[in-house]
């Protein structure tokens, strides 16, 4: 699964997240929730089956990170940047700087699987050559073999992750080979269609059974695809359109030498909540209403903008594309 999304900064991205790292330069991070999971886990077994179910998620969590690299390193291939990687309970995300073309969302898309594929290919050959291997009816779940649980796991990701629905991988692939033979808002709008009706389905089969976890995932995938849609159908809108059309030209500046008090009073009689802040002809940084409010805590109404705006903002120019 790929997001797409550009941030000045990851770490106010994700004030939630630890980061682990960084692979082909791309950051992995992993969400606070994680961990949760871990101690549920932990609190919820005790003996040797603690330890195993430790082992385990730690082991789905490494399969994991692999399948977004595959998903990541493909796009890379095609020029297209990561800015980063985010491990949630429920999987991960990769999130791309720019929408791929067709072609390549389809294969980027499948490149997560396939990873699952491979690790479950050679861990079978291994279990296969040391004679470990256990019979499907007679292997226990989250017991026994750790090795062969991961194998399970990751054909049940991989397949998972195929089915036709957003935000799954296979919904991708599905748009990917619609989008070559239509638009690809109407590619992405049946997709999505199909993707709800399918979670519709899935959440059904979930509520007979009682299974909470399983409705959790129907509804996370129903909202996924919807949203999918959206973000295509506003894509159209705004297609031909450049910054220029878009932008507010009727705005309040302040000089760098102004005081936050003078800041503040301006903030009160107009609706403007974000101040760009001129040396002479040059945007020396911006002041936000959080940068403002927070300068007036710690400096007063004598402090000056200059200490409280930021300097890390990013400037598109007016012919760019919207």
């Amino acid at each position: 699964m790929s997001e797409r999304d550009t941030r000045t900064s990851q770490a106010e991205e994700n004030p939630w997240s630890l980061s682990l790292g960084k692979v082909s330069g791309i950051p992995i991070r992993i969400h606070f929730t994680f961990f949760l999971l871990l101690a549920w886990v932990a609190l919820g077994t005790s003996g040797p089956g603690r330890w195993f179910g430790l082992l385990y998620m730690l082991s789905i969590f490494a399969c994991v990170v692999l399948h977004e690299l595959g998903h990541s390193l493909v796009a890379q291939r095609y020029g297209i940047g990561v800015a980063e990687i985010v491990l949630y309970p429920i999987g991960g995300v990769a999130r791309m700087e720019r929408l791929p073309r067709p072609r390549q969302e389809l294969w980027i898309a499948l490149a997560g699987p396939a990873v699952n594929v491979v690790i479950a290919a050679v861990i079978y050959t291994w279990l296969r050559a040391t004679n470990t291997f256990t019979p499907i009816a007679e292997m226990e779940l989250m017991r026994g073999n750790l090795l062969q649980n991961v194998l399970f796991a990751n054909i049940v990701l991989a397949v998972f992750n195929m089915l036709p629905a957003f935000p799954m991988d296979g919904g991708r692939v599905l748009r990917a080979l619609l989008a070559m033979r239509m638009s690809e808002v109407r590619a992405t709008e049946t997709a999505a269609a199909i993707g709800q009706f399918l979670a519709i389905l899935f959440g059904f089969f979930a509520l007979v059974q009682g299974n909470f976890l399983w409705m959790f995932i129907a509804f996370f995938v129903y909202v996924g695809a919807g949203q999918e849609a959206a973000m295509y159908r506003s894509r159209e809108l705004v297609q031909g359109l450049n910054v220029q059309a878009a932008m507010i030209t009727d705005f309040h500046t302040l000089p760098v030498g102004a005081t936050l008090g003078e800041a503040a009073e301006l903030l009160l009689k107009t609706s403007q909540q974000d101040f760009p802040v001129m040396n002479g002809e040059e945007v020396a940084g911006l002041l936000t209403r959080q940068n403002l409010l927070r300068g007036l805590a710690e400096h007063g109404p004598g402090g000056y903008v200059a200490g409280a705006m930021t300097r890390d903002f990013i400037a598109v120019p007016a012919e760019h594309a919207l």
